[in-house]
């Protein structure tokens, strides 16, 4: 449990993170470039009855890497508090793997829980990361003399699902020169344009095939609704296809719902930072049958792009029309729980702008593209 003046400090280096992300990703929208998200596709936690419209999008699922503990605070405070981490303070073990999260997934909802833990992943100390919810989510972890000064992190699907941009994420660890030891780069084909006939058709021909020997392929699950698995190539640690029935995993037996599921590994080679913001590109890469999941990502970047010119014509007109209202409203209402009644009473409607129903990520493209640019929104 941080200290007072521990949880001051962990508060301003929140924010610090939250303003760098910021700054980051408002220069990327500004070059023209959209961020990277994920929201809207979220893992485990996502109900059967998910929208079809969100198939559109390849995602990071699961991320470990390790780094040296010196890329964090880079001044004398900082070289205290990693001192007396490799001494066991818990105070500071904490405080470090807070730092590590805030960089990592600024304003994601993530925490880190208020307890060190032992052993875990061969690093002696390891707090676990939560979601917004409470559930585990994957760890920070460090300490221990073989390690050699590093830590490492792991999210899983669920701990990714809540990162906002990966375009940042890849930023800060490609500066703190990172290691990537585990990526997963999944796919939803939620309508069932797929299946695992499909799958065991392209092995039967020959599609999965490099350098002239055909991966192994496995199978798990059962024909009773509950769902069923393909894998094509073995887990030792470089790459494998996972392809599973998803829907029918999380208890709908009549759901098309199909992942693919590319899990890379740092066995063998090193796992490349651009695989953070372009997971598409390496599951079709590496999975030539596959290469229909880059037309349906780049359909949808560049809807993301124009609605980011749509949103920015449709606030101004919304100003104009409404913003005199919203400013009477304002001064009848100051206070802030009062002010947002009035208006969600008053203006607001019950349906979300066609540009925005008609994207293939529908609201969930909303947080991703208004961060980055809100005050220029805001200023118009």
């Amino acid at each position: 449990m941080l200290t007072p003046e521990a949880r001051a400090l962990d508060a301003e280096l929140a924010r610090e993170a939250g303003r760098r992300a910021t700054a980051f990703l408002r220069a990327r929208l500004a070059g023209g470039e959209v961020p990277s998200a994920n929201r809207g596709l979220k893992s485990s936690d996502t109900p059967a009855t998910a929208p079809s419209n969100e198939a559109a999008l390849a995602i990071v699922d699961f991320l470990t890497f390790s780094a040296a503990l010196s890329v964090l605070q880079r001044d004398e405070f900082g070289a205290r508090v990693r001192a007396a981490a490799v001494d066991g303070c818990e105070t500071s073990i904490e405080l470090l793997c807070r730092m590590v999260l805030h960089a990592v997934a600024p304003d994601s909802g993530l925490r880190i829980e208020p307890q060190v833990r032992g052993f875990r992943n061969f690093y002696k100390h390891h707090c676990r990361v939560m979601t917004p919810a409470g559930d585990v989510c994957g760890f920070v972890a460090l300490g221990g003399e073989s390690q050699r000064g590093t830590f490492v992190m792991e999210l899983t699907g669920a701990g990714c699902a809540h990162v906002t941009a990966w375009a940042h994420t890849r930023a800060v660890l490609e500066g703190w020169a990172a290691k990537l030891t585990r990526v997963d780069c999944a796919h939803d084909d939620r309508e069932g344009r797929y299946t695992l006939a499909d799958v065991q058709r392209w092995y039967d021909e020959g599609a999965f095939t490099s350098r002239g020997r055909p991966p192994a392929i496995g199978y798990a699950g059962y024909a009773d609704g509950s769902g069923q698995t393909i894998y094509v190539g073995k887990n030792t640690g470089n790459q494998q296809l996972c392809v599973y029935e998803k829907g029918k995993q999380l208890g709908d037996p009549d759901s098309p719902w199909l992942r693919f599921e590319a899990r890379f590994g740092a066995k063998y080679r090193d796992i490349p930072y651009d695989m953070l913001e372009r997971p598409w590109e390496y599951i079709t890469g590496h999975y030539p049958p596959l290469s229909w999941i880059s037309e349906l990502t780049t359909r949808m970047q560049t809807a993301t792009a124009k609605l980011a010119a749509t949103m920015v014509s449709g606030f101004k007109h919304a100003k104009r029309q409404c913003g005199r209202w919203v400013f009477g409203l304002r001064e009848a209402f100051p206070e802030a729980a009062e002010f947002a009644s009035a208006i969600t009473s008053l203006l607001m409607g019950q349906q979300l702008p066609a540009c925005v129903e008609s994207h293939p990520l529908g609201a969930a493209v909303l947080a991703p593209v208004l961060r980055p640019d809100i005050k220029r929104i805001l200023t118009i």
